[in-house]
């Protein structure tokens, strides 16, 4: 298997553990969220950690070009899911409009900005 195939796999199985154990069960599934949300600095290490890796391997083999279109694809889908708590969702954009952008978001909105302008110098070079 090459590396985006392992990649791929691993994507399929942990929705199909996480969409069986939702349907069956989801109360064991919320115990995964909270834990990860108390050490939240430590979550966010590791997720950087974790793109670091993922990014390494989905840049080797697909262009920035491919991978944004995914990442839209991802977005809609995303979309659908959340638009049933659009509530929940609209009270927590107040509250981050309140509070403004914290530092800890700071490089996510800086990795956003790199990929969307080396997107369009891409498609436009």
């Amino acid at each position: 298997m090459t590396p985006i195939e392992i990649l791929a796999t691993i994507f399929a199985i942990l929705v199909l553990v996480k969409l069986l154990v939702y349907v069956v069960n989801p109360k064991p599934w919320m115990k995964l969220p909270e834990a990860m949300f108390k050490e939240s600095t430590l979550t966010m290490i590791v997720y950087l950690i974790l793109a670091v890796i993922v990014g390494y391997y989905v840049l080797a083999s697909l262009s920035i070009v491919q991978v944004a279109a995914v990442m839209l694809f991802t977005a809609i889908i995303m979309g659908l899911t959340l638009i049933p708590y659009s509530k929940t969702l609209l009270k927590m954009s107040e509250e981050v409009v309140e509070v403004g952008m914290s530092p800890k978001v700071w490089l996510v909105t800086l990795i956003w900005a790199v990929i969307a302008i080396w997107v369009l110098y891409t498609v436009f070079t």
